[in-house]
Parts: structure tokens; C-alpha cells; sequence
């Protein structure tokens, strides 16, 4: 995978799996703590589970976002969406 002219290492992308899996666990402890409101916990659950599952089988890797973060945890640099 190349981005911003950097060819992104494996090492990088699945740190930033890690990072996107990490953060839905977060998602789900913050709604489970009362802390964030959601309508639907138990569906909220299964969805950010859900979230993770794909993420860490690289069903996302091909998003922006992802490679985005990808690129900023092997350099450093945030690339902006728009220039």
C-alpha cells in the first residue's frame, strides 16, 4: 500500500489496526459506563464489535481514514484530507 507517496509497511498497518481496535473498545466502555449515551447498548455492542472484527481482518484498509493513520504512525506527518 502506498500513500502520500510513502509505501506504508506491514508493521505500520497493523499498528493502526490495533489503533482502530482500540478505539471501538473504547466506544463500547464509555457507552457501557454511562459516560456516552446511546438508544440501544446491546445493539451498539454488537455493531462496534462488529467494527473491530472487520478492521482487524483488513476489510478496511483501503479507506482513507485508515491509511490516513497508517501513514502517521510510520512518519509521523498527518496528511489532510483536503489540501
Amino acid at each position: 500500500m502506498k500513500f502520500a507517496g510513502t509505501k506504508i509497511t506491514q508493521e505500520s498497518i497493523l499498528k493502526a489496526r490495533e489503533w482502530f481496535a482500540d478505539n471501538y473498545d473504547a466506544c463500547i466502555e464509555e457507552a457501557a459506563s454511562g459516560a456516552v449515551f446511546v438508544n440501544d447498548l446491546p445493539s451498539y455492542i454488537i455493531w462496534r464489535e462488529k467494527q473491530k472484527a472487520e478492521v482487524l481482518a483488513g476489510k478496511h484498509d483501503h479507506t482513507f481514514t485508515f491509511m490516513q493513520k497508517a501513514h502517521y504512525i510510520q512518519t509521523g506527518e498527518s496528511v489532510a484530507l483536503l489540501p
